[in-house]
């Protein structure tokens, strides 16, 4: 059942969840829930806009949406994600205010453990519980803003499904522009329009946040960087620390939840 049936046939519970799977560019269209709703990537990454605005949640992040609000959801590549509902009539309050913010490894265990819990009517208490401690978490959670990738422009679009495909692709601007029928001056203004970055910069964040998904394998630093096109890993680290603010190795030690 979709989730606003799921919420409906348990509007007594606290708590309900569901995983929800998408393919590679997959849309949720606009929709709202009249509870709250944790979205969680298992594996993967979205890009989901709440009342207009537009985050990128990979799966070391998560998204709070609060009741009512309007939302979408792209997936920027194959995507699975934990979809948790919150009952706005329980005891826990829980704010007005969306937030996507990283997910540590206490966070995912109380995650985990609220889905085990949320439909036992024996433990009631124990998930009230959970869930206060679960409101306090998000919280004081530190915020997890990673820039925007899925443009609106269908010159955009085609260039970023290309890039999705094959990160390694050398073309240039002007050898873009020739493919999706657009001068390198409008791509560039397209850009800036979308992403108030260059066309440069956002080619190099569809790599870097495409890297996310590679630190999960089993696979070196270099072949990683080889893979996204970068002459050498030292240029792959240098660009990775200047968005994320840490090397890809540290990701992995740090935020890569096991």
């Amino acid at each position: 059942m979709n989730a606003n049936e799921l919420i409906q046939h348990f509007s007594h519970y606290q708590v309900v969840s569901k995983i929800i799977n998408l393919p590679a560019n997959g849309v949720e269209e606009l929709h709202t829930h009249s509870w709250h709703q944790v979205l969680f990537p298992i594996s993967g990454l979205l890009q989901s806009t709440i009342e207009g605005k537009s985050i990128i949640v990979p799966h070391n992040g998560m998204l709070f949406i609060p009741a009512n609000a309007i939302h979408k959801s792209v997936s920027v590549t194959k995507t699975q994600f934990l979809a948790v509902y919150l009952n706005p009539k329980s005891t826990v309050s829980y704010g007005n205010n969306a937030k996507s913010c990283l997910v540590t490894p206490f966070l995912k265990e109380l995650i985990v453990l609220l889905v085990e819990q949320g439909l036992d009517n024996h433990t009631e208490q124990m998930t009230t519980n959970l869930l206060n401690v679960l409101r306090d978490q998000i919280a004081i959670a530190e915020s997890y803003e990673v820039p925007l990738l899925i443009p609106n422009d269908r010159r955009l679009m085609a260039i970023f499904v290309e890039l999705n495909q094959q990160p390694d692709l050398a073309l240039t601007l002007s050898e873009w522009a020739v493919k999706v029928g657009a001068s390198p001056r409008t791509l560039s203004r397209l850009c800036a329009k979308e992403f108030n970055q260059s066309f440069a910069m956002w080619r190099q964040n569809i790599r870097l946040v495409l890297s996310l998904q590679l630190l999960e394998k089993n696979l070196s630093i270099q072949n990683i960087a080889l893979e996204l096109g970068y002459q050498s890993d030292s240029a792959y680290i240098h660009a990775f620390k200047g968005l994320f603010a840490q090397t890809p190795s540290q990701y992995r030690k740090m935020c890569l939840l096991v």
